[in-house]
């Protein structure tokens, strides 16, 4: 009897083997790309980067203008006694010269309020993976909030040291 038992355990092995494990393997693989969301009617018709450039919105350069806000420095919210500090440099990004205009007469309370925003901030919040994204999406709402009507498209961060 055992004899029978070894070739079907070597037969099981090699089913396991052969069959089972990259099956699960490509479900694990399909349930990761769902949870990622992955396009799969784009992988399947082959037209994925031709879509994609085509329902994206594109910028025309000349109607792009940056105004630059003053560089900051920033003594950090901190429990311990030693002091931290941010330097902080960064430009507004707006759709055109008007509303560059307008967003340049409200530059000083914009500095107040991103001023008031960083005083604010934690040093470990500045640690993270996400932190410049966090502080970005943080100082656009704060920003927007400030020169309403005029939407301000992106803060673009051109220095952020933490010392």
């Amino acid at each position: 009897m055992s004899e029978q038992s070894r070739p079907n355990r070597k037969r099981g092995r090699k089913l396991l083997l052969l069959v089972f494990l990259p099956l699960m393997l490509a479900l694990g693989g399909a349930a990761a790309a769902v949870m990622l969301g992955v396009d799969f009617k784009s992988l399947v018709t082959g037209a994925g980067a031709a879509v994609a450039e085509d329902d994206a919105p594109g910028l025309d350069p000349a109607s792009v203008v940056f105004v630059d806000l003053p560089e900051l420095l920033v003594n950090l919210n901190v429990t311990g006694a030693r002091l931290r500090f941010l330097k902080f440099a960064a430009t507004l990004e707006v759709g055109s010269e008007e509303e560059a205009a307008l967003v340049k007469q409200f530059v000083p309370r914009i500095t107040d309020s991103v001023h008031a925003y960083l005083r604010a901030v934690q040093v470990e919040e500045l640690g993270g993976p996400d932190a410049l994204y966090r502080v970005k999406r943080d100082l656009l709402a704060r920003v927007n909030q400030e020169v309403r009507p005029v939407r301000v498209r992106d803060v673009l961060i051109k220095e952020m040291l933490v010392q």
